[in-house]
């Protein structure tokens, strides 16, 4: 049998390793149990934000997947999602003819002056878009510039090229409208239109020329069937034009004109 001295000291000796092995793992699990807690926040973190980027918008029920047919139905409405404002357009064209009448003034002849009368008849195909037919009638004067070049300098201006009239066919594109207010007491509805197109001028020097035509006007509303307009009209051709001797040149000319004048729709509107 062992000695008692020697099983005291194999005792203490074994409490002693059994302590210092179980400190060891306490020193190991400390650092890698709080790395764990860590990881475990941070993953709840990652799964929440992937949840709301992940989530999809609630989906309507029944109840608010109907029309609105009377004021309370708007309370049935998700806020932002299913409210909205569609404006529509106070004059409607479609399938409607447009018949103007203006009167006009050229801005870009330094030797005469135009005044002169347009009509015009247009069938829209759709709100937008519209076939447009145009005749211009003008009438000139000498302005005082030119009376005194052939007073005092004895220059002649007769072979400067002047328009009598003009006519062609036009397509019309009307992409712009919107509302204005008069003196802050009435609003007024308007529409702002483009064309392009083509005809013949006929010039003072029985010469007629073919010609590109460009122009806008802005229509503003006074019913359904009636509006105040202005026009600017750009026609551009190359004509002839007789000089002093005798010979003739073709000159290219630019007719700017500015009308202001009224519209009538017809049939009547029955749609809005």
């Amino acid at each position: 049998m062992l000695s008692y001295h020697l099983r005291v000291s194999l005792l203490v000796g074994f409490l002693c390793f059994t302590g210092w092995v179980q400190a060891q793992d306490l020193e190991d699990d400390g650092p890698s149990g709080a790395n764990s807690i860590e990881k475990e926040i941070e993953s709840l973190y990652d799964r929440d934000e992937r949840t709301q980027s992940t989530r999809s918008a609630p989906k309507r029920s029944k109840k608010a997947a109907k029309e609105v047919d009377t004021l309370s139905d708007l309370a049935t409405l998700a806020p932002f999602s299913d409210v909205a404002v569609i404006q529509r357009r106070f004059l409607p064209k479609t399938n409607r003819f447009e018949l103007s009448g203006s009167l006009f003034s050229n801005l870009n002849n330094p030797f005469f002056n135009a005044l002169g009368g347009s009509a015009r008849v247009a069938y829209y195909i759709r709100e937008k878009y519209a076939l447009e037919g145009l005749a211009l009638f003008a009438s000139t004067s000498t302005r005082q510039v030119t009376d005194d070049l052939e007073a005092n300098r004895g220059i002649k201006t007769d072979n400067v090229i002047t328009s009598k009239n003009y006519m062609g066919l036009a397509l019309k594109w009307n992409p712009i409208y919107g509302k204005i207010t008069w003196l802050n007491k009435s609003i007024v509805p308007f529409d702002l239109n483009f064309s392009i197109g083509g005809g013949m001028t006929q010039t003072t020097q029985n010469d007629s020329a073919p010609t590109l035509h460009l122009g806008t006007s802005q229509v503003f509303a006074w019913t359904k069937s009636m509006a105040f307009r202005w026009d600017l009209i750009w026609n551009m051709y190359s004509a002839e034009a007789t000089q002093d001797n005798g010979t003739k040149e073709k000159l290219n000319q630019n007719d700017l004109f500015l009308g202001v004048g009224m519209s009538f729709y017809f049939p009547e509107a029955t749609y809005r």
